[in-house]
Order: structure tokens, then sequence, then C-alpha cells
């Protein structure tokens, strides 16, 4: 059972730096928008590439998993299910594994294969 709690402390500890990251471009492109409507029409223009596409799915899957997995540690820490923990954890990879596919099938079909 150790196990499985340190890999969900250590991936939500991974995904929270990533999702600062992303914070962190995010903010600087709509800085962007302070000098003026062209430099922030460029720094858009650069995210219509693909790979940037890609990189917002991988965002969604990132935000699912940090979600998911922060209620599930939530819920542990205050000692609800104590003993389902590993159910959890497969309910909480289920879950996130659904609504990623969800959300990720359409963003790749429109914005990467243009379909």
């Amino acid at each position: 059972m150790k196990s499985t709690s340190m890999t969900a402390h250590v991936i939500q500890r991974i995904s929270g730096v990533l999702l600062l990251v992303y914070l962190f471009l995010h903010v600087l492109t709509v800085h962007k928008f302070a000098a003026g409507a062209a430099a922030f029409n460029a720094a858009l223009a650069t995210y219509h590439n693909p790979v940037f596409k890609l990189l917002e799915i991988a965002l969604l899957g990132t935000v699912i998993v940090h979600a998911l997995n922060g209620v599930r540690i939530t819920l542990l820490d205050l000692g609800i299910a104590h003993r389902e923990r590993r159910l959890f954890w497969v309910l909480a990879v289920g879950l996130g594994a659904l609504v990623f596919l969800v959300g990720a099938i359409p963003l790749f079909l429109h914005a990467v294969l243009k379909v």
C-alpha cells in the first residue's frame, strides 16, 4: 500500500510543477497583450502549430490527473475509506482515463488532424 501512496504523492508533485510551468507561459502570453494587439496576435499565432495542440492535450491530461489525484489524496488524508485505497486509485485512474479520452479525442481530431 505504501508504494501506491508514494506514487500518488510523486505524481501530484510532478503534475503540480507542470501546471505551474503552464501558468507561467499563460501569464507571459497574456502579458503580450500589453505590448499591443500585433504582439499578442503573433504570440497566439505560435500556438496554432500542431505541436502546441498536442501540448494542449497533454495539459488536459495533467489537469485531470492533478485534480482526481488531489481529491483521492484528500479523501484518504481525511480518513475516508482507508481500507479501499487501491479501489480509489483504480477509480481515479479509470475516471481520469475516461474524461481524458472524452476531451482529447475531439481536440486531436479537430485541432491536430483537422478532420
